[in-house]
């Protein structure tokens, strides 16, 4: 294996002195007023209590009653950062550049030749396509700790960015359908840092009136379309590409960014990119010059191989993958779902003949599919059907009632869902009645889309593998946990909160946090929902639900006094320091002073510029398993390696960082990154790992289902602080 490579490139400065003036106590108020003022004359950077200043023009006024000290250019710690960005940005500034966004910077090329959109549909559109991809980079200045002590790097990314010429008339004036879309007002006063704000979704066009729906910012409803931009979202590029190029266009620009997102193509337009950047040097204060250097090697980092976790499975045996269930059965089979499990059937009167056939395949195994009863060991499945007349969720409403009074026990609900309801909101999507009617009396709906029926049939046994694996966990069963590299009582919690509504803003009035349990060795215990808050408390509600979550779990694996006990907190966003500590007391209150309890707060960070690379595999993708240490809280973890990532152009990996916060009291940063690896392949949705612990993306999962749940009228959230709250309902 060749030396795996960051996309991180040392900065060598001057050995230098600078003059950094000091203004304190900070103040939000005056920093802004001065950025605003003097910001292209002079760079501003908070220092704890301070604010630090550079002057990048000699000529520029002098800033009243700040003095200056010279200090050396090699040891200005995150200031150094910024003046590297600022001379990056004004180096790269020309004609051909367009700058995107200054923090994270983001510049993107605006030569023909690097338009992905107009390389593909340009000549076929007669050059009247307003919608332009252009490839970019993204850019981040970042203090790094190698072995060799602390240096500035510039993190390198490869992107491609879309956007739009001409405002919503423009589009109108085309004949675009601008309803169900988001657009942007661009009226002064909504501008933020210089960009457009989000307006609302489009509701109906009125001649050149647009007017907004309910999900929207404020009250206002009406805009001039040409005071609207048509924000470029997940619905809106396909629509637009369609409009303009036809029907296949959006698939072909998606090939093509995929394309551009390989690891091999990543790699060869990055180091071009910082060769390019490389070749001369660039002013960072007066006087100071600096200049990139080669990428990091991962080993001058602090690289080690996390061991690849390993499986407990029925038996007590232990597997190196969790397809070793075929062999070995699963863990736990629940002592209901081995005597046979009774299922309903909710589907389309019209595709009657295509459920039976699905249903047979499920059950009885299909190719490398194996049936239900020999993979998970349960008893026959006995299967009613109650016929929807149509695809409405009236019609579904209809056929769930005729279910729940006929009076059987169901231990599951399969349900077919109708093509094109997905994204129906609320009482109109025949799912979501359904799912919200069965969940509040407690039983585990599994859906099927029709989509998945008409799957080829070397395609089929594929889903029809994850759909078992999911039937089988949502009856109760446990397919495999983990084997454990600690004898202490160990509780892994993920948080999250979600809008009980859909859309950009959601119903912030209406908001739930949420806490996933799960033991040390994977099994999962419960999720635990808060009351319904306002947005404003809602950190205070994910608090709730964790010591809630905290105090279930507790009870029920019988901790004994002066048992040691370890508290692993996985959150997808950053702790605060007050909610930490608040967290600590309260946990420790319901702990008791007979339980010594240590705790471990990490940030699980997905999104996120940083990348590992293997120069010697052919689509770059490093080993699973890499941890890369960033520092000593900090790490790099590689969750999917070459033999997850199967198809050339389904993308570029990247890592899951780890940040533990420095509050923790357990803060082995080796065990804590193998712990996310480990739990990055611990799903019950489907048998290879994912791209995040299972503990925030459990979460994620819940947050999205109860968003959307959250738009039918007769849910009821408090469902799930009962009986369903332990059950497996999300997956």
């Amino acid at each position: 294996m060749a030396a795996l490579r960051t996309n991180f490139f040392l900065v060598d400065v001057d050995d230098a002195m600078v003059d950094v003036g000091t203004i304190a106590p900070y103040e939000e108020e005056r920093r802004n007023a001065l950025e605003e003022a003097h910001g292209s004359d002079y760079v501003f950077k908070r220092r704890g209590d301070a604010l630090d200043v550079v002057k990048l023009v000699p000529a520029a006024p002098p800033l009243e009653g700040v003095s200056f000290e010279q200090r050396s250019a090699r040891r200005l710690g995150k200031l150094l950062n910024v003046l590297v960005e600022r001379a990056i940005e004004k180096r790269l500034a020309n004609s051909k550049v367009s700058i995107v966004r200054r923090r994270p910077l983001k510049l993107v090329s605006l030569e023909p030749k690097n338009d992905i959109a107009h390389g593909l549909f340009g000549a076929q559109t007669q050059e009247r396509l307003p919608l332009h991809v252009r490839r970019g980079f993204s850019l981040e200045a970042r203090t790094v700790y190698r072995k060799q002590g602390p240096r500035t790097a510039l993190v390198i990314d490869a992107i491609t960015h879309a956007d739009l010429d001409g405002t919503c008339a423009d589009l109108i004036a085309d004949d675009f359908d601008l309803r169900g879309l988001y657009v942007l007002s661009l009226d002064q006063a909504d501008l933020k840092y210089g960009r457009p704000l989000l307006a609302g979704q489009v509701q109906r066009v009125e001649g050149s009136t647009i007017h907004l729906g309910g999900d929207r910012r404020g009250d206002r409803v009406q805009y001039d379309a040409s005071s609207l931009a048509l924000e470029l979202g997940p619905l809106a590029l396909p629509r637009l590409a369609a409009h303009y190029a036809g029907p296949d266009a959006h698939e072909a620009l998606w090939d093509e960014r995929n394309n551009l997102a390989t690891g091999s193509h990543r790699w060869e337009r990055i180091t071009g990119f910082a060769e390019h950047v490389g070749r001369t040097s660039f002013e960072i204060a007066p006087g100071v010059r600096a200049r990139l250097s080669g990428s990091i090697a991962a080993a001058d980092f602090g690289q080690t191989n996390a061991a690849l976790p390993r499986y407990v499975l029925g038996g007590g045996r232990a597997g190196d993958k969790t397809s070793s269930v075929f062999g070995m059965g699963p863990q736990h089979v629940p002592p209901s779902a081995s005597k046979g499990v009774r299922a309903c059937i909710i589907c389309e009167r019209s595709r009657r003949g295509e459920v039976e056939t699905f249903l047979k395949a499920l059950t009885d195994g299909h190719n490398a599919h194996r049936a239900l009863k020999q993979t998970w060991k349960i008893g026959d499945l006995t299967f009613t059907r109650f016929e929807a007349e149509g695809p409405t969720a009236s019609d579904y409403e209809k056929a769930c009632r005729a279910a729940i009074d006929e009076g059987s026990a169901w231990q599951l609900a399969l349900v077919q869902v109708p093509s094109g309801t997905s994204e129906l909101a609320g009482d109109q999507n025949p799912y979501l009645v359904t799912k919200a009617k069965f969940l509040g009396r407690n039983v585990p709906v599994q859906e099927f889309r029709v989509e998945t029926m008409q799957k080829p049939k070397d395609q089929l046994q594929w889903a029809l593998g994850g759909i078992g694996l999911q039937i089988f966990a949502k009856l109760g069963g446990v397919p495999w946990l983990l084997q454990t590299r600690t004898k202490e009582h160990e509780l892994v919690l993920g948080l999250g909160s979600a809008n009980l509504g859909t859309g950009k803003f959601g119903d912030r009035e209406r908001v739930v946090g949420l806490t996933t349990a799960f033991s040390g060795d994977g099994r999962y215990w419960l999720t635990e929902t808060s009351k319904t808050v306002k947005y404003e408390e809602h950190e205070d509600a994910v608090i709730e639900s964790a010591v809630s979550a905290f105090k279930r779990v507790r009870t029920d694996m019988a901790w004994r006094a002066e048992d040691p006990v370890r508290v692993v907190i996985h959150s997808f966003k950053d702790f605060r320091d007050k909610h930490v500590e608040a967290l600590k007391k309260a946990v420790l209150d319901v702990a008791g002073s007979e339980v010594k309890v240590d705790f471990a707060f990490v940030h699980i960070v997905e999104k996120h510029p940083l990348l590992v690379f293997d120069p010697g595999e052919k689509q770059r993708v490093p080993p699973r398993g890499v941890v890369v240490r960033l520092g000593n809280s900090e790490a790099l973890v590689t969750v999917l390696g070459p033999t997850e990532v199967r198809r050339e152009f389904s993308g570029f990996p990247r890592p899951v960082c780890v940040k533990v916060h420095r509050s923790s009291t357990f803060t082995d940063l080796e065990y804590l990154s193998w712990q996310a690896l480990a739990f990055s392949a611990l799903s019950w949705r489907n048998f290879p790992p994912t791209t995040a612990p299972v503990t925030v993306q459990y979460a994620k999962w819940i947050a999205d289902l109860l968003a959307r749940l959250g738009t039918v009228s007769k849910w009821d959230p408090d469902v799930l602080r009962g009986g369903a709250g332990t059950s497996r309902w999300f997956l």
